[in-house]
């Protein structure tokens, strides 16, 4: 029985003798999960945060106005369409100005917005060129026939699908990583509180 009971301290002292030193006395610590960085700066991340938001409105914005295009675009006329893929692009541009901002700060921002720049910019690229294309297919065929046989009807569903896609990507992102922050900020209290 002593045999036995030397074996097990001695099993436990070899296995003590392999862990860190920090890992017997430290403290529980809240992980990174990857959404915060020592090099972000509140004040870009804030204004990075205002910026997706914008874009998330004025992707739906753009996605709207061409919505009644691709639902109705046998109805109406060429004038109303070309009303509709101007504010789309209205949209789109304002859209490349936050883009270019994002850019400037994109090094002092969140790892999380950082992704999501990444993400969104070849969306509204995509969306900018589709719309000029989309714009010089309606000026040079302002006939329903003819604008069904070009790429027009396949401009405005790439443009509808990117802007819905790209909305829907802010949307998700952004509020995964507000739910993750809340969860740290918490376990980060918790700990601080049993600590005490």
């Amino acid at each position: 029985m002593r045999t036995n009971f030397m074996k097990t301290i001695g099993l436990a002292l070899f296995i003590t003798l392999l862990m860190p030193a920090g890992m017997l006395f430290a403290k529980e610590s809240v992980q990174a999960t990857g959404l915060t960085s020592n090099t972000s700066n509140w004040y870009d991340v804030e204004e990075a945060s205002n910026l997706l938001n914008r874009m998330q409105t004025l992707a739906l914005n753009a996605r709207n106005a061409i919505g009644q295009i691709q639902v109705a675009e046998t109805d109406l006329g060429w004038q109303i369409q070309a009303v509709k893929l101007d504010r789309a692009r209205n949209n789109v541009n304002k859209m490349g100005e936050d883009l270019v901002r994002l850019d400037e700060i994109s090094s002092k921002v969140e790892p999380w917005q950082q992704r999501l720049i990444h993400k969104v910019s070849p969306r509204v690229h995509e969306m900018a060129y589709q719309l000029d294309a989309a714009i010089n297919s309606l000026n040079q065929y302002q006939s329903k026939d003819h604008l069904a046989l070009t790429e027009y009807p396949q401009n405005i569903n790439m443009i509808y699908r990117d802007a819905n896609q790209m909305s829907d990507a802010i949307g998700t992102v952004t509020q995964y990583a507000h739910a993750e922050q809340k969860m740290a900020a918490l376990n980060s209290i918790s700990s601080t509180n049993a600590g005490s």
